[in-house]
């Protein structure tokens, strides 16, 4: 994603510019958050980290130089690290959230239930995923980065990535084949 406009973007962000600042956090707030849902498997925590990802960019976001590794990468290692950090010292937060209400905004309600029941479903079953599978699975399926970010991102060779990727698909498929519910 790193591109022209992008780099003018992270320039004027750089120079203390809060529309810039703004566009970064808007650009990338949904997939940083995503991630960490995924990873933490509670929407508060996810909330409360998103928010120490974007804190920390704004801290860091002078030492940012595009040396081979794309803002998005750079912002998502940001997200890893913490996440990791979080289960350091939080051993209990592999709890699933389940909400008790779905939002009444939904004009077609059983879409909504299938919705939720599908993303609490692939939430379960990637928390049952190796750390390093579930990470790759998330970035690439759920945030739609590239390889090559992801590579970046948790700092691992493409070919790496790739089979992390493979074996993390072939696990989830095995949990999620397991927990289907057969309709009677």
């Amino acid at each position: 994603m790193t591109n022209a406009v992008t780099v003018d973007i992270i320039q004027s962000a750089k120079t203390g510019d809060l529309a810039s600042v703004a566009t970064l956090y808007e650009r990338h707030r949904a997939g940083v958050f995503r991630y960490l849902f995924y990873r933490v498997g509670n929407r508060q925590t996810a909330e409360d980290l998103t928010s120490e990802v974007f804190l920390r960019m704004i801290r860091s976001l002078d030492g940012y130089r595009d040396r081979g590794i794309s803002f998005q990468a750079w912002l998502f290692q940001i997200a890893h690290n913490l996440a990791i950090d979080h289960f350091r010292r939080d051993h209990n937060s592999w709890e699933v959230e389940l909400l008790e209400s779905l939002p009444a905004n939904d004009p077609e309600p059983a879409a909504a239930v299938e919705r939720k029941l599908t993303s609490e479903s692939l939430q379960r079953a990637l928390l049952k995923l190796e750390a390093d599978q579930r990470d790759v699975v998330v970035l690439r399926f759920v945030v739609s980065m590239p390889i090559a970010d992801v590579a970046q991102t948790l700092n691992r060779s493409e070919d790496a990535v790739k089979g992390l990727q493979r074996r993390g698909l072939i696990a989830l498929r095995a949990v999620l084949a397991g927990s289907e519910v057969p309709y009677v």
